[in-house]
């Protein structure tokens, strides 16, 4: 199984060559899955623009994307602002995975980062759920950038059954270093392979560092993307190895779920 890190540059408050970047890339991937990041078409963050550019999960940006993974057989996972669910006027800084097939399904960001220059619970309301997908025969979790520093999302995908944890990111040049530590350890506390798809490029007094890569579930590093350019990394997933990590090291079947339920009620996650 290939997935392929797309590290892409975005034009922020223009989802129309963002699209037209997905469409390109997509059409010439060799892999089954390909992976874009944070906030991708929409640019990371068009701020007051956002009420504008969020669509509903079945709006016009979202029904195209589904058609190409249809008509190419493959499926993609990318970041975009989405309307709430279910409250009127809010948005979520959401991502769409979608299959092979063209079935779409969406996650919101859980944990939104209001610190140093990132203003996220300025523009959106946090996610609630913490759904796997199966795209092109893998079982597939999602994660937004500052929700990987929070373990235990990473470990109700496991235990829902991800064999990868997809991280999209908007990450500025600094905080990279961070996340190239974290994707070992998802990897190894939950033997599954981690995913880290990050944003290039500038907006306003961001630089975003790029550096995406895939680590397999005993922490070792399977393929890199360069730091702050454009690139497209194919990553090979090997489910044997996923197979034995877990028989070697069985922290899924170790984990007790009553140590966190009376944090998270596992039940909404169902």
């Amino acid at each position: 199984m290939k997935i392929l890190l797309a590290q892409c540059a975005s034009v922020v408050g223009d989802q129309g060559p963002n699209l037209q970047k997905i469409e390109a890339v997509f059409s010439k991937a060799d892999a089954e899955i390909v992976i874009f990041p944070e906030m991708f078409l929409s640019g990371y963050i068009p701020r007051d623009n956002l009420p504008s550019l969020a669509e509903p999960i079945d709006g016009p940006t979202v029904s195209t994307l589904s058609t190409m993974c249809r008509d190419a057989g493959r499926s993609l996972i990318a970041g975009i602002p989405l309307k709430h669910p279910s409250v009127k006027g809010q948005i979520t800084n959401s991502v769409v995975a979608i299959d092979e097939g063209g079935s779409v399904g969406r996650y919101d960001k859980t944990y939104l980062p209001t610190f140093g220059p990132f203003e996220e619970n300025l523009y959106f309301s946090p996610g609630s759920a913490a759904p796997v997908k199966e795209l092109s025969t893998l079982r597939v979790g999602v994660v937004i950038c500052y929700d990987l520093f929070f373990p235990e999302l990473s470990k109700l995908l496991a235990l829902q059954g991800a064999d990868l944890i997809v991280c999209v990111s908007a990450s500025p040049t600094a905080t990279v270093v961070n996340f190239k530590k974290m994707m070992p350890a998802r990897a190894l506390e939950n033997s599954t392979y981690v995913a880290y798809v990050n944003l290039v490029g500038t907006h306003l007094d961001l630089v975003f560092g790029g550096e995406s890569g895939l680590v397999d579930p005993r922490g070792e590093v399977v393929v890199e993307a360069k730091p702050l350019a454009e690139d497209l990394v194919t990553g090979e997933i090997d489910i044997s190895k996923l197979e034995f990590a877990r028989r070697m090291r069985p922290t899924l079947r170790d984990s007790r779920k009553e140590v966190f339920e009376a944090i998270i009620d596992l039940k909404k996650f169902a």
